[in-house]
């Protein structure tokens, strides 16, 4: 790899960086954890531009708002609006005074755009995607919304994000058949210690075409060999501490996997003169099913220690031992899709990549 590469999102024409810069730390609602100075925003904007990065994500709710706001200001005062692809999401809720403040419906989804403009100092979204599924509303009311959005020009493109295998491809299908935008891109959880939508989603992406943008690449840092794991102690310790507060989205950090896997990162940095946390990120993007992965960061030096993944190129063979060292036991019922079962189907001819069989 060498720096950042552009990537046709899903079966769009629409090109955008492997690497996207989450941007849920712009704004000053979430605690020092979770936010930065605005002097320190504006200059991290400039940092990812001027490396390439043309894909920003962000979303109505992160720091309450501000993200999308800060965003849009440091794109405008470097006349770089145009050159960008702003993916901004709807869904939760916003208002604790409003019951349709949040969800999927039509009039939610009409009002989230609205004010997502306006924070964003812009009059249209590259990419909106439904943050996630409400339970509840159809998924029809929300494709011919989103349809509706795409005729009026505010929004270019509609994508989905943590939402099940089934709903992905209700929609998919739905917006083929209706002659609605299909999905652009369904963002999700993906990394080292979580990869459950190897199972349902890779498939999906190569029956589509819908492009896979993965959020989570380090785990909220679990994998940038800064943390251990005391397994029995159920304690992560950081810095000589324990950390108290840590959270890694839908990784259970106390699964006995998730040392061994860390364990697997640690040794190949020390072979490799990299970082874990920078092959953490080379392993993702060595997957051909993710079209581009969202990185959180919270400093320059972070964004640069991720950038320089791309400067990163693992041997098949390490690759392998990644994936070996984070396996996770196959769930029902893709077991039936394995060699042995198959075998009960079409004997022990191999099956072609055109899905024929081999003579």
């Amino acid at each position: 790899m060498a720096g950042v590469t552009y990537r046709l999102l899903g079966r769009t024409g629409l090109k955008v960086s492997n690497i996207a810069l989450g941007v849920a730390t712009l704004g000053s609602q979430w605690g020092p954890r979770w936010t930065m100075p605005a002097s320190d925003a504006d200059a991290l904007l400039g940092v990812a531009i001027d490396h390439g990065i043309n894909f920003f994500d962000t979303a109505n709710v992160y720091n309450r708002g501000e993200s999308e706001a800060w965003l849009g200001r440091a794109l405008n005062s470097r006349a770089a609006r145009d050159r960008v692809v702003i993916a901004t999401k709807c869904g939760y809720r916003t208002d604790p005074r409003d019951v349709n403040s949040g969800g999927c419906s039509r009039k939610n989804m009409f009002a989230s755009v609205e004010r997502s403009l306006r924070r964003l100092g812009t009059d249209y979204i590259d990419l909106l995607y439904l943050h996630l599924w409400d339970g509840v509303t159809p998924v029809e009311e929300s494709l011919a919304a989103a349809a509706d959005l795409v005729a009026s020009g505010k929004v270019r493109y509609f994508g989905l994000s943590n939402v099940p295998g089934w709903y992905a491809g209700q929609a998919e299908a739905m917006s083929r058949c209706r002659g609605w935008p299909v999905p652009a891109a369904v963002q999700l959880n993906y990394n080292v210690l979580e990869r459950s939508i190897e199972h349902e989603f890779f498939p999906f992406a190569e029956m589509t075409g819908v492009g896979l943008v993965a959020w989570g690449p380090l785990a909220n840092g679990l994998l940038t060999g800064r943390y251990r794991i005391e397994v029995q102690e159920r304690r992560i310790v950081g810095d000589g501490r324990v950390t108290e507060t840590f959270t890694t989205g839908d990784v259970d950090p106390f699964r006995p996997i998730v040392p061994q896997a860390i364990q697997c990162l640690s040794e190949l940095a020390a072979e490799t003169g990299r970082s874990p946390g920078q092959l953490a990120l080379t392993w993702i993007l060595s997957k051909s099913h993710i079209t581009s992965v969202a990185v959180g960061v919270s400093s320059r030096e972070q964004l640069l220690e991720n950038l320089a993944a791309l400067e990163t190129s693992l041997a098949p063979e390490a690759i392998a031992r990644i994936d070996r060292a984070s396996h996770q036991t196959t769930p029902y019922p893709y077991t039936f899709l394995a060699e042995d079962i198959q075998e009960l189907v079409h004997g022990t001819e191999p099956m072609r990549a055109d899905r024929s069989v081999a003579p």
